[in-house]
């Protein structure tokens, strides 16, 4: 979609034209821009799905590794459109848990995890300033290492704006 020119007279049926043209394209770019939005939310939601898919929640000190369960969707609503990470383990994945995976205390291997205040052993009852760490499932005690951070949106927010001119050239050409 290159640059437009609009050429008309002065008379009331060329300035007519003229308008009909200029609606035509405003309506166009709005189309073109409604479209760019659904191409980088499903990018975004691709991408973070396969961050997600197959990430750890719990390094078990016994018993192996137990698996995120969280849900990637796209919400649209008006000229706003969100992707939404959806599950309890989902804030894990993202930031992490625990010292033993993702450094000092009180830091963050996000890189906006100290400003949104999701640093390491700064959650809940501080165990994840501990190497190791229980919590009981099922009336049976479970000990964990944490989680490393993987980040999955972070990584998918990275990626698609390191696409985004190519996407928008798709759109718009």
């Amino acid at each position: 979609m290159g640059k437009r020119v609009i050429k008309f007279g002065i008379s009331e049926q060329d300035i007519n034209r003229a308008i009909k043209e200029l609606d035509d394209y405003k309506r166009e770019i709005q189309r073109k821009t409604e479209l760019l939005r659904e191409k980088v939310a499903k990018r975004l939601a691709d991408e973070a799905k396969k961050g997600f898919n197959g990430a750890v929640v719990d390094d078990l000190v016994r018993g192996g590794q137990r698996f995120a369960q969280v849900d990637v969707s796209i919400d649209s609503r008006g000229a706003i459109t969100v992707v939404v990470a959806n599950g309890e383990d989902a804030v894990w994945v993202e930031f992490g848990a625990g010292v033993y995976h993702n450094g000092s205390l009180g830091s963050s291997p996000h890189p906006h995890g100290v400003e949104l205040g999701m640093t390491i052993g700064g959650f809940g009852k501080g165990n994840g300033k501990k190497d190791t760490w229980g919590f009981y499932e099922d009336g049976e005690l479970k000990l964990t290492h944490g989680t490393p951070a993987r980040m999955p949106m972070a990584r998918a927010i990275t990626t698609v704006c390191n696409e985004i001119s190519q996407v928008a050239k798709e759109v718009f050409g």
